[in-house]
Order: structure tokens, then C-alpha cells, then sequence
């Protein structure tokens, strides 16, 4: 049976899903990996990364686009003679209105085009607009048509990207945005016009990328601090170290992105705690599409450990840790001042019982870590990025021996290829 209001067990359809689940050593023994009872509840052959000793540790329809604004000499957004910056929507909208003209202009149907724009998450088309706006502004200065200058401008634009000291990653977003919106040059995209592809290549030889592999803050600093107050007890702490500790440990177990943790819902049948808290089913909004898209979609499995009775302790201790304690608190303790189903909302006045936005998520996560530190009575680190969640518990499974797939699985990455480029870290080494 459920322990949490609103919840129950989802459709038999439902794909088998993934968990992370961290250890601050490997002696633990193993817990079961049984499925909680009930209807669609994803079977045991489900991967689980770890025993319970692995503690974690904007819209748009073409039917309004007009052709008229990419016929014209002069640019959509700044207009002859006046450089001043519209609003961010204002440059979203005449952005996918630029390209979305391009498109219809080629012959096809409105219906089809709507298509293709979506074919973008929304984050990234709001990056695109914001670096659309800032080369229109440039070519705005210099008398110059955004959607047909000739690539040496946007050369020139890239090279006083590179000048004031922008990397090899984000020109290649520049470069990937503004061919979205200009003109084909030689009936090819700006991005793969030659001369833009030897630039590119030119910009990495010069600035080489320099990822740190060296953790910025430790885990299991923050998961020592989480067994203390003000994150315990949890039937007695404040709202406020009740969210914090629920977000972390939820990002870190699941190895998700924020915009993944914002789409999880309470609604029934899309939260459910097995009984006995020994497992919680997390399943996102329908109609959601995550950054990185995947065939089978994959709910969020949190697998509980050293659940009551306690042997001794330490098994205590380690279930001050578990996220599906702690989630089963926050959802119970949430229920007296929501007022929406996304499962995390706001704690505090003005917006308390509202939907919490993706940035206020990821400052949860930071609030959290630098928390713990203070608890510590530790100088707080410095540069910690709620996206860090995933490079730390990714590595600390990967260090703990688990296996290469499951944790791709479960970060939705498709290849080991993206972990070891962009997320592992030397965990050996103390920040």
C-alpha cells in the first residue's frame, strides 16, 4: 500500500528504470531487489546500482510567422539606428520566427515546420534566442543584416567571442544558434560552411578545454552533515532542511538533471512508496521530454537501506542518509501547503506551495551542500554547481565498482564515452 497522499502504482507499460545508489564503503551487505507488490510496479529485473550500503553518498505556432521580417535589409531586432535589447521573450520570438520563415519559405507546410522547431528542447531554444540576440546586436552596430551577412561577419563575430575569452564549447553553441536562424550560404548551414569549420577547429587548438578532475566539495562531508542537525530529525526540522535534504539526496540516487527532478509529479499513480519504505516509483509529468531523449523511458527507482530495526548504530546512521525516508518525510510534511502536483514546491512566502522553478531547484542543491559544510564548521567550497550532483555520484559508483551501464542507464548518457569525458572525477584525491 501506499504511505504517501496521492500516490499509487502506475501502468503496467511502464519501462524498468534505473537508481544510483552511493556507498562510503563496500563491506555492506546486499538488500533484496524485490518489487514492491501491486500492478505495474517495474519487476526485479530491474537494474539497481547498488546494495542498501551504497549510500548516495517558450511556444510557438508558425500559423503567426511573418515572411516579411527575413525579406527585409534591415535586423528583426535592433532595426536601423536603434540598438536597444527587447525583452528576452521578444528575442525568442522573432528568433523562432527568423528560422521558422526560412522554413516556410522553402515550401513547407506551417504544420510541418511547427514540427521541426520543436524538435529543440525549450532550454535550448531560450540559449539560442540569448546568443541570437547578442549577434544581432553585433551586426546591428555595424549596418549589417543578421540573417544575410556573408560568413566573414560572422567570423568576426566569432573571433571577438574567442577575444574576450569565451571557450571552444561555447562558440560551437554560437555558431550552432546562429545557424538556425541565418540564411544557407552557399546553399549549406553557417555550421558547416568550411571556413566556420576551420575556425572552429583553430579555437580548440588555441584554448584546449580544461575540465578540473579534481571534486569541489566532498561527499562524504555532506553525508556525515546530513545525519546531524538541522538536517535530522526529520519529523522535527524545518521546512526549509526538509527540502534541502530531500532535493540533494534525490539528485544525488537518481543521477538526474534538475529539469528532470522538476517534471517528477505526486499525482496518482506517479509517486509510490512500496511498503515498508524499502523502495519509492517516481514517474515524470505526462508529455514530458527530457534533454536527451530516450526510446524507453525510464522512471526513477530510489532503493531504501538500513531500513528499522536497526542491527546497530551505524545501520541507524545510514538511514539517516536514505532518500526514500527522506522523500516519504517531504512529501507527507509538503502536503499541508501545496498547491500544485509537481513534486517539489516552494517552502517559503511569497511563492510557498508553488511550483519551485528549475533555478530555485538548483539552488537547493548548492544551499544544501554549502549547508552541510557549515554544519561541519568547514570553510564552504567554492564554485559548487548543482550539476555537480551527477559527476560526484557517478564517479563515486563507478569507484565503488558498479557497473558502466547501469550508471549510463541511469544518468541517461548513451555512451561510457560521455562520462569519462565530461563527468568522471578522481575521487582519490580530496578537494
Amino acid at each position: 500500500s501506499s504511505s504517501s497522499p496521492g500516490a499509487g502504482y502506475h501502468g503496467a507499460d511502464v519501462a524498468e528504470a534505473t537508481s544510483v545508489r552511493l556507498s562510503p564503503d563496500r563491506s555492506a551487505p546486499g538488500s533484496s531487489r524485490e518489487s514492491a507488490p501491486g500492478r505495474g510496479v517495474p519487476s526485479s529485473s530491474s537494474p539497481v546500482l547498488a546494495g542498501p550500503s551504497m549510500v548516495l553518498g517558450p511556444d510557438f505556432s508558425p500559423r503567426r510567422l511573418s515572411l516579411g521580417d527575413s525579406r527585409q535589409g534591415t535586423s528583426p531586432l535592433t532595426g536601423r539606428g536603434h540598438h536597444s535589447s527587447p525583452p528576452a521573450g521578444a528575442v525568442e520570438a522573432v528568433g523562432v520566427a527568423s528560422e521558422g520563415a526560412h522554413l516556410l519559405a522553402s515550401g513547407l507546410s506551417a504544420e510541418v515546420v511547427e514540427t521541426i522547431l520543436q524538435s529543440r528542447a525549450p532550454s535550448t531554444r531560450k540559449l539560442y534566442a540569448l546568443k541570437w540576440k547578442l549577434f544581432t546586436s553585433w551586426c546591428g552596430h555595424r549596418q549589417q543584416d543578421p540573417v544575410n551577412c556573408p560568413v566573414g561577419s560572422v567570423l568576426e563575430f566569432l573571433q571577438s567571442r574567442l577575444s574576450a575569452g569565451l571557450s571552444h564549447s561555447t562558440l560551437k553553441v554560437y555558431v550552432a544558434a546562429i545557424a538556425a536562424y541565418h540564411a544557407p550560404l552557399g546553399g549549406l548551414s553557417v555550421g558547416k560552411d568550411p571556413l566556420v569549420t576551420r575556425f572552429l577547429r583553430g579555437a580548440l587548438r588555441l584554448r584546449p578545454p580544461v575540465r578540473p578532475r579534481v571534486p569541489s566539495w566532498d561527499l562524504s562531508v555532506v553525508l556525515e552533515a546530513l545525519c546531524r542537525p538541522p538536517f535530522e530529525p526529520v519529523k522535527e526540522i524545518s521546512d526549509r532542511f526538509l527540502t534541502l535534504k530531500s532535493v540533494l539526496l534525490l539528485a544525488l540516487s537518481s543521477l538526474k538533471r534538475v529539469g528532470d527532478l522538476q517534471a517528477l509529479s505526486v499525482a496518482p499513480s506517479f509517486l509510490d512508496f512500496a511498503p515498508g519504505l524499502s523502495k519509492a516509483f517516481l514517474y515524470p509529468k505526462p508529455g514530458y521530454v527530457p534533454k536527451v531523449p530516450s526510446s524507453t523511458p525510464r522512471p526513477v527507482i530510489l532503493q531504501a537501506f538500513c531500513p528499522p530495526p536497526f542491527r546497530d548504530a551505524d545501520q541507524q546512521k545510514l538511514n539517516c542518509m536514505c532518500p526514500v525516508r527522506a522523500l516519504d518525510a517531504y512529501v507527507h510534511r509538503a502536503a499541508r501547503w501545496r498547491k500544485s502536483d509537481q513534486l517539489f514546491v516552494c517552502y517559503g512566502p511569497p511563492k510557498r506551495g508553488l511550483p519551485a522553478s528549475k533555478q530555485t531547484l538548483s539552488r537547493w542543491v548548492v544551499d544544501a551542500i554549502l549547508s552541510a559544510y557549515e554544519a561541519s564548521d568547514l570553510p564552504p567550497p567554492l564554485g559548487v554547481r548543482a550539476h555537480s550532483t551527477r559527476s560526484m555520484a557517478a564517479s563515486k559508483a563507478f569507484l565503488a565498482g558498479v557497473p558502466m551501464q547501469d550508471i549510463c542507464n541511469a544518468a541517461g548518457w548513451s555512451s561510457p564515452l560521455t562520462f569519462v569525458r565530461f563527468y568522471e572525477l578522481d575521487l582519490r584525491v580530496s578537494p
